[in-house]
């Protein structure tokens, strides 16, 4: 069993785990968020033959993809990050982990539009548990400084499981159908889960933190204070809403922009969109951690100017990618704009474990990734179901081209309140190590 408990006493900032055991934690830790994203995004490049079979409009397949999903994931991911706060987050993120993973494949069993409703509700519940815990255990083997870095790494997981969400359910529902898809994405969740379980152990509190760093679990009317008081957690809560929209939208919807829009198969799906937004999101995460974390040690701003400039720039090519009629153009804008977008994830999760306390580090990441979630996940493939259906009758199937435009808006209002809240991060850092 890999031991996390402190070895000796460790100086103000530095982690008293070893190297090799922090990144075995997070790599793990890593793996699992992968098949949080694979099990979201999967139903996503199933859309067409899920539609197809239970006769169903763009935009009810946009409240089975988004709204399904966070109605529960909104509910129970404040109270359970509260809990992780205070017990051990291995446990929670272990459970969560068994427990969505056995919803997937329950997807896959559906036998009509209610069933399949309520198996993505339940997958919903399990995802809400397992990412703020697993971000506070992150938090807690890596210092300020490495929080980017090792966060940026964390963050793969959403494109890795993005990129196998577009692989196995373009291929498998090719050969197999989109049953079976379901269910091959949710079986290996249980393994991991054992594996966590049995190699990992709860690692001490604020112990890669300054000795100042206040570690007892606070009440949640003081918690939420403090957490809203921050200038810097509010605007970039707002901020990360909006790309967040952005990142939910285009995973939900590109599928059926290249299916209507490019005549691709399920397969060519799987391959183009696994590849040119997985691969190339992965990259643009892997980036902005690496980056972030070397140009910020001198000044902390760079831990929100550079994901605000790559977020930014993310809008314009967006729109290429949509309006383009060539199809070698549409790929490279697709690719690009997924690293651009990716870019800002790790630094974005380390910012909300930053500026908060130790002791309310989970509940800081439930905010953030459940306020995000709901507001990306719940409106954005909705509101582009929405605009798509109102302008079918005018564009045809062209209509999902122009309503995803609005994910290119999102990104760029994203990037001016990071700029905004750069401004404050200085003292918000500071406040949150007194």
């Amino acid at each position: 069993m890999v031991d996390l408990a402190p070895q000796a006493a460790a100086p103000p900032q530095v982690s008293a785990v070893s190297p090799v055991r922090r990144y075995y934690v997070l790599g793990l830790l890593t793996a699992i968020y992968a098949l949080n994203f694979l099990d979201r995004t999967i139903f996503n490049v199933l859309i067409e033959p899920i539609k197809k079979e239970f006769a169903l409009s763009d935009t009810m397949m946009g409240l089975l993809a988004g709204f399904g999903f966070v109605l529960f994931y909104s509910t129970l991911g404040i109270p359970i990050a509260r809990v992780a706060d205070r017990i051990n987050r291995r446990n929670i993120v272990a459970a969560a982990l068994a427990f969505w993973s056995a919803m997937t494949f329950c997807c896959g069993l559906a036998s009509s539009v209610t069933s399949l409703a309520l198996a993505r509700i339940g997958v919903g519940i399990g995802e809400s548990a397992g990412t703020p815990a697993s971000q506070s255990l992150v938090a807690n083997l890596f210092n300020k400084n490495e929080r980017p870095r090792a966060l940026g790494i964390y963050a793969i997981g959403t494109y890795l499981g993005v990129f196998l969400g577009y692989f196995i359910g373009g291929w498998v529902n090719q050969h197999y159908g989109w049953r079976m898809a379901f269910m091959a994405a949710g079986l290996p969740g249980v393994g991991l889960a054992a594996v966590l379980w049995l190699t990992v152990s709860e690692p001490k509190r604020g112990a890669a933190d300054p000795a100042t760093a206040a570690i007892k679990p606070e009440p949640l009317g003081a918690t939420l204070s403090f957490l809203f008081t921050q200038k810097t957690f509010v605007i970039v809560l707002i901020g990360f809403c909006l790309t967040t929209y952005t990142n939910y939208a285009t995973s939900a919807w590109i599928p059926p922009f290249l299916a209507r829009v490019h005549h691709l198969t399920s397969a060519q799906i799987g391959t183009y969109a696994g590849t040119f937004k997985g691969l190339f999101g992965m990259a643009g995460t892997l980036a902005g951690g690496l980056i972030v974390a070397r140009i910020s040690r001198s000044d902390d701003r760079w831990k929100l100017w550079a994901p605000a400039i790559m977020s930014g720039l993310a809008g314009p090519v967006f729109a290429v990618c949509m309006l383009t009629s060539d199809f070698s153009t549409m790929v490279a804008a697709l690719a690009l704009t997924s690293f651009l977008v990716g870019f800002h994830l790790g630094p974005i999760f380390a910012i909300a474990q930053t500026v908060a306390r130790p002791s309310m580090r989970a509940l800081a990441s439930a905010i953030v990734l459940l306020t995000a979630t709901c507001f990306g996940q719940g409106v954005g493939p909705l509101a582009v179901g929405m605009i798509s259906d109102g302008l079918k009758a005018s564009y045809g199937a062209d209509a999902v081209r122009y309503a995803l435009l609005s994910a290119g808006v999102t990104t760029t209002l994203g990037s001016l309140l990071f700029v905004w809240a750069a401004h404050a991060i200085r003292a918000d850092i500071a406040r949150a190590a007194s």
